[in-house]
């Protein structure tokens, strides 16, 4: 799972780090306002180009889009209480949702509103078993820049630099 707004490299310099470690992703998850705001559309289209059908890099993951939404239609972001509210309670039935069917979780916080990403950590912790893991993405200064809006989706590996996450 992963929280996405303006700056789409996040999610994909996080699937690919989980990758390298080893770590068995067959599924991502992205979870964003329902806003069609155009950087966030961007971002969720830069990401999506990244996946050719349920593949990424020819790996089979399936890529799925959860718009947040409450009981009164969608949720382009969190102006008042009851917005906070419906937020958290649609990302704590996403969560709930996925541990029933048995999945392990690993949850990057790091992209989109903050206000998105603290409830998503709240409703993670609790519901997450020891197996489930939440990151929190940091991307070096040298390369922000070169990455921002999605400029560069993808950092050199370590076999290219010699660097690591």
């Amino acid at each position: 799972m992963a929280t996405i707004g303006g700056q789409p490299q996040v999610v994909t310099f996080a699937l690919d780090d989980l990758l390298s470690r080893g770590i068995p992703i067959t599924q991502l998850t992205l979870i964003h306002f329902a806003s069609n705001e155009p950087r966030l559309q961007r971002a969720i289209q830069k990401v999506t180009a990244e996946f050719d059908g349920q593949r990424y890099k020819n790996r089979p993951i399936q890529l799925t889009r959860v718009p947040i939404d409450s009981q009164a239609g969608a949720l382009d972001d969190i102006r008042d209480e009851a917005d906070a509210h419906a937020a958290w309670e649609a990302i704590n039935h996403l969560i709930i949702d996925l541990k029933e069917a048995q999945h392990t979780l690993h949850v990057c916080i790091t992209g989109g509103r903050r206000m998105l990403c603290l409830m998503t950590m709240s409703a993670a912790m609790l519901h997450f078993g020891h197996q489930d893991v939440l990151w929190h993405m940091f991307t070096p200064g040298e390369w922000i820049e070169h990455s921002r809006e999605g400029a560069l989706m993808h950092l050199p590996t370590a076999e290219d630099t010699g660097f690591r996450l």
